[in-house]
């Protein structure tokens, strides 16, 4: 009897591990509903600045580091996963990209739906929730930073520390 308990649990377990892990080729856009659905989420689209973007944040599970903010799940659900600068550029679906400066500057920022999801100190202190959105860009400043789109009553770029964990918008490629 306990061998059978224990070889329902391990596939239970093992069924959760599948779902949370399911790669990120296994995405599909649909053109005529505007939407995008990977790891069971179905995301909204819209075309802006010459390029169709995701009109949510990123919420997918990859094999590097994102986080939660606050690290509550909860809070994925509510603005997407944060990512560190290394995971965001992994974060997009095959097919997507994560988006230059040059694509943000061009976007019409009331289209995408931006929230004030806050990001992610490299210590592991969340900031920012109700305040501002932080995005990465694709662009790197030099080994250490990289562009990052502020927005608050109006949009920077900024360079921050790579290791800093950020929203993630993805673009289409072209």
């Amino acid at each position: 009897m306990k061998f059978k308990f224990t070889a329902v649990a391990a596939f239970a377990i093992g069924g959760i591990a599948f779902t949370a892990c399911e790669k990120v080729e296994n995405c599909h856009y649909d053109e005529a509903a505007k939407t995008l659905k990977c790891q069971g989420q179905t995301y909204s689209t819209v075309e802006t600045g010459g390029r169709v973007w995701m009109a949510e944040n990123a919420n997918l599970v990859n094999f590097d580091s994102s986080y939660c903010y606050g690290d509550n799940l909860d809070n994925c659900k509510k603005y997407g996963r944060l990512y560190d600068w290394k995971s965001a550029k992994d974060a997009c679906p095959v097919g997507w990209e994560l988006p230059k400066q040059a694509d943000f500057e061009k976007a019409d920022f009331k289209l995408l739906n931006i929230g004030k999801d806050g990001f992610r100190y490299y210590d592991g202190k969340y900031a920012d929730e109700n305040v501002s959105a932080s995005f990465w860009t694709a662009d790197a400043f030099d080994d250490s930073r990289a562009v990052m789109v502020r927005v608050q009553d109006n949009v920077a770029y900024e360079h921050y520390n790579k290791s800093i964990a950020a929203s993630v918008r993805c673009v289409k490629a072209k």
